[in-house]
């Protein structure tokens, strides 16, 4: 599986100040702690992930793939969708139960 990006298919607003996260439509990358796109590994594929983003006054707001957020290769990505801010992924496992962010830092 190549880079991953989530699809905000409603609008992600900060849970402490309202700033807007993510409008309708819009794309987040997902990237290592150090803010680098991951190449996921086709045969070992994430199953689930925590990801992080951050508001303009730096508040983190928690997002689950897949129970909150879904994920999709970027490379089908619409050109013209709006890209939010990058989600830093801080926890998951892969599908044969592999720690993701272990092999991430």
């Amino acid at each position: 599986m190549p880079y991953l990006s989530l699809v905000h298919l409603i609008e992600q607003r900060c849970s402490e100040c309202g700033s807007e996260l993510a409008q309708p439509g819009a794309r987040s990358f997902v990237v290592d702690l150090a803010g680098n796109p991951i190449d996921f590994p086709t045969d070992d594929q994430p199953s689930e992930m925590a990801v992080e983003l951050t508001c303009v006054n730096g508040h983190q707001t928690t997002l689950l793939v897949p129970n909150e957020i879904g994920a999709e290769e970027t490379m089908i990505t619409p050109d013209d969708a709006p890209i939010a801010g990058d989600a830093i992924v801080v926890d998951g496992k892969t599908e044969s139960g592999k720690q993701l962010v272990e092999g991430l830092l």
